[in-house]
């Protein structure tokens, strides 16, 4: 029982439970909206959302990183004075990007012609700023190590958007109520944060220039590198969007929601290796990293592959489960995006490792070409082809140069091989699970 006790408030199981939970409601929320929207609006709509991910994470870029740098490990009155700068640089920040929607909006007048596609834009600025208080709070309650409350902000917005998504599905009110109910849900998450004071707005009275500036200065590198990984993830979507249309979206889209579930325990999990990589190289033990960086790697490069062959022989069904009949045709896709997946764990804790040696501009750079190779690889094969299915076979050409780079990048310091990463990641899977049966037996007696 104690055992057990210690495992539900483990801030790494806590960590993972809040991104299950959020992933898992949100393909509640896909699924109905793929339901509910014709393919038309629904590809809008993820046009819509993709974008709005697209401008938060400059935001987050800019405030999240630098925040929880410069708040942990100092003295309450210090820290007072980081959150009012950063929320100072958050509205200044919020202002720009209002004003900036205002602008895309007009832009978008000239070059895409779908009414539907305009009309939410129409809100982007609203949303802009009601999500503001939820998402800082998020990052106060991060750096202070209070996940069990972000599992409960994430529940609060996911959980009104899905009832009001229920109550569309009987009323038909039409696209105007579900945007609405997007805004309202988000507004709600928004005011919870605000009457607990997770957001503590008031520390606004204590901020300084000196403290944005140098907000500012960190911030810039490290919103560098999530634009990069971000635009990687939606220039298909983009492309497809703009040289498809939002039908085309709508059905790679569905593929692509489920490959979503493969990220989340290898992005919770490599927020928890993150500290022991930064230790190894303090503590000036290289061949250590060499050897973790193989360990972790290996292991879930070994853990995916039965995802891989379930995706593989399932797709049909997961499409069909996903978005329904209608989005059948797409299965082929998510079989050719399982492939990759067994390249993403070295690509990711490759880019960890060079953070960690002091180089994020060489990760950044691997970023860089990534983005560009998947880019151009994606306009030639639909000006070629016309077709989704190649699209999906450019991301494994995209990520095997991405390890191919981080490789590259680390040969200075770290030598890995297929064989070693093999190896290292089955001893990592028999220490696991060595590990988890003596604490059960531990918790038995």
């Amino acid at each position: 029982m104690r055992f057990l006790k210690k495992i539900l408030t483990n801030n790494n199981i806590l960590s993972l439970t809040g991104n299950v939970i959020a992933a898992g409601l949100g393909f509640v929320s896909f699924a109905l909206l793929a339901r509910i929207f014709s393919k038309e609006d629904f590809g809008n709509w993820i046009l819509f959302v993709t974008v709005y991910v697209f401008i938060e994470l400059l935001r987050v870029g800019f405030l999240q990183t630098p925040l929880i740098k410069f708040c942990s490990g100092v003295n309450e009155k210090e820290k007072e004075r980081v959150i009012g700068s950063a929320w100072l640089f958050a509205l200044l920040i919020t202002a720009t990007f209002v004003a900036l929607s205002f602008i895309l909006k007009h832009i978008m007048l000239y070059y895409i012609e779908s009414e539907s596609a305009i009309y939410f834009f129409n809100y982007f600025w609203i949303l802009i700023i009601v999500t503001l208080p939820y998402n800082f709070s998020s990052w106060i309650l991060q750096v202070d190590m209070k996940f069990n409350k972000i599992i409960y902000i994430r529940l609060i917005s996911l959980g009104v958007f899905i009832l009001l998504l229920f109550v569309e599905m009987y009323l038909h009110r039409g696209k105007e109520f579900i945007v609405q109910s997007y805004l309202l849900s988000n507004l709600s998450a928004s005011v919870v944060c605000m009457i607990a004071g997770w957001a503590n707005l008031k520390s606004i009275r204590y901020a300084d220039w000196v403290r944005v500036k140098s907000l500012f200065n960190f911030g810039k590198f490290s919103m560098g590198t999530m634009v990069g990984a971000n635009l990687l993830r939606s220039s298909d979507t983009f492309l497809i969007g703009a040289m498809m249309g939002g039908e085309a979206v709508a059905i790679f889209n569905i593929p692509l929601k489920l490959f979503e579930l493969v990220e989340i325990p290898l992005r919770s999990f490599a927020a928890t290796a993150l500290p022991s990589f930064s230790k190894l190289v303090n503590n000036q033990n290289i061949p250590g990293l060499s050897k973790r960086l193989e360990r972790t790697a290996g292991m879930f490069s070994i853990m995916l592959l039965p995802v891989v062959v379930f995706c593989i022989v399932f797709a049909e069904y997961l499409v069909v489960l996903l978005g329904g009949e209608g989005y059948a045709e797409s299965a082929n896709i998510l079989r050719i995006f399982a492939l990759h997946a067994a390249l993403m764990p070295l690509d990711r804790y490759s880019g960890m490792a060079l953070d960690v040696l002091s180089r994020p501009h060489q990760n950044m750079l691997k970023v860089i070409v990534m983005v560009c190779i998947n880019s151009l690889g994606v306009f030639i094969v639909i000006k070629s082809f016309g077709m989704l299915w190649p699209v999906a076979i450019v991301s494994i050409v995209t990520f095997s140069a991405g390890v191919i780079l981080g490789l590259f990048f680390l040969r200075k310091d770290i030598r890995i091989v297929p064989s070693g990463l093999i190896s290292e990641g089955f001893k990592e899977i028999k220490s696991s699970v060595k590990k988890l049966k003596s604490k059960l037996n531990f918790s038995v007696d």
